[in-house]
């Protein structure tokens, strides 16, 4: 290190520390949060320039952000909604991987106009036309139109950008496991201390009425709920265990099995009965993908097994978190499943007159003598449907059957590197058990499940890129 860079390191050290006994001496004399706000924008400018120094961590702030954001609204009343934070990080990494193009930065990767991103271009024109539809309100398209029809553009793009090498992929697995350990930590701690004050008034608020159930008491960790939990912790399973299975590394390998033990707890103690489709349809189709007698047998056998256990068996019915579980195969005499039948019964009595959906928004923002007023959605699917019609939920559909044939053709004769055949084999798989997940529960487009789902989805379409790279190393 030469004098001038160990003056300008020395220089920012000094003052940061001169703004922190500034911002005590303030604290203390004027008030915490005037101190408070006096040493944080120093820390912002120079968290600031070292995104602008790295798109990797951009993108990782953005991912974090999807996390936690919905979670902090419990806590405080945000100065912008959570939606345009993560608008706003989005905008950002763009920004940041523009001025790394015009610095000529030759770590950031081509764009590549796969088939899924340009299906995926249609499907964000087609709802952001839904503009015009009749039925829908501006403001309520607003609230709809960018986290399912922007974001699984932008997401994707990022991918192709930023996580275009098999380092960078492989610390961005490591940060979703740190997130997803951290998650679970949080969730034991609501199961062991019980919910905190913001927690309880969240729960006294109306949400009690889902979390706080006669069968025990779901937990949610810092997510939006728990189905949102449950469902991004069988994603987790799903994929670590398969990266874990493939992992050269001792260390990883470990790390990797811990976060597989971790989302397995969270996964039972969030209490999603639709969290189940995703480890059992996630599993199911690896052992396909994979090709080799030994694993297809074993896994079989491991599916059926636990497909005994749950359905035939009263084991552990003790455990309040088996026992709800177990209701997962008992959906005739499950009482909420039924009424989302009938939910849906009474949609398909006015869907059919609208094609192209009662509008983007309307779902969640119905009034009284609205169609949907008084009907719960409760599925991602139904949701796309509803709010987009017959013709946007097979556009939709669309998106997802291609990718997951790609995956599968990518996996069975395209990809020759290991390392890259397990990174696509474990996000087909994970992408598998989501979608079906996504029938009973809203969570494909929920924070941070939608952000992952359009990560995976890029992944995908990048691995035969990322196979090429690997091989002329």
């Amino acid at each position: 290190m030469d004098n001038k860079e160990l003056l300008k390191k020395t220089g920012l050290v000094v003052l940061l520390a001169g703004l922190a006994l500034l911002s005590l001496i303030l604290s203390i004399s004027k008030g915490v949060g005037i101190g408070f706000l006096l040493y944080s924008v120093p820390l912002l400018i120079v968290f600031f320039i070292i995104c602008l120094q790295s798109p990797f961590i951009t993108f990782l702030v953005l991912y974090l952000a999807s996390f936690v954001v919905l979670g902090a609204v419990r806590y405080s009343d945000l100065l912008v909604p959570p939606g345009l934070i993560i608008d706003i990080l989005l905008l950002f990494n763009f920004v940041v991987i523009l001025l790394q193009h015009l610095w000529g930065n030759t770590k950031i990767g081509p764009l590549y106009f796969t088939p899924v991103l340009l299906l995926s271009f249609g499907w964000m024109g087609y709802c952001l036309i839904q503009v015009i539809n009749p039925m829908a309100t501006f403001s309520n398209w607003t609230t709809s139109v960018r986290n399912i029809g922007v974001h699984i553009v932008a997401f994707q793009i990022l991918v192709f950008f930023v996580l275009n090498d098999l380092k960078r992929i492989n610390k961005f697995f490591i940060f979703w496991g740190v997130l997803v350990i951290l998650a679970t930590i949080k969730a034991f701690g609501q199961k062991l201390f019980g919910f905190d004050a913001a927690e309880m008034a969240w729960l006294d608020a109306g949400s009690g009425r889902t979390h706080i159930i006669h069968s025990g008491i779901r937990y949610f960790s810092f997510y939006t709920d728990a189905a949102n939990y449950g469902c991004n912790m069988g994603l987790s399973m799903v994929m670590f265990t398969i990266l874990a299975v493939n992992e050269k590394s001792l260390a990883k390998r470990i790390f990797f099995v811990f976060v597989i033990l971790f989302s397995i707890y969270g996964f039972l103690i969030s209490g999603t009965r639709a969290a189940m489709a995703v480890p059992f349809i996630g599993f199911a189709v690896w052992v396909v993908l994979v090709k080799e007698w030994r694993l297809i047998i074993s896994g079989f056998v491991i599916l059926a097994f636990a497909f005994t256990f749950f359905n035939f068996t009263t084991i552990g019915n003790s455990n309040s978190d088996i026992r709800r579980m177990r209701t997962a195969f008992n959906l005739t005499e499950d009482a909420s499943f039924n009424v989302r039948l009938i939910n849906q019964q009474k949609m398909r009595s006015f869907m059919q007159y609208y094609p192209f959906g009662i509008g983007m928004g309307s779902a969640k923002n119905a009034q009284d003598g609205n169609l949907i007023y008084g009907i719960a959605t409760d599925s991602s699917l139904v949701f796309v449907w509803v709010e987009t019609g017959i013709v946007g939920l097979i556009f939709y559909l669309l998106i997802f059957f291609v990718v997951l044939g790609y995956g599968v053709y990518y996996i069975w004769f395209v990809l020759k590197s290991p390392e890259v055949l397990s990174i696509t084999a474990s996000c087909t798989a994970g992408l598998a058990g989501i979608l079906v997940a996504g029938y009973a529960n809203e969570v494909l487009h929920q924070m941070p499940t939608g952000q992952t789902v359009y990560i995976l989805i890029g992944l995908i379409m990048i691995s035969p890129h990322l196979d090429k790279k690997v091989l002329n190393a």
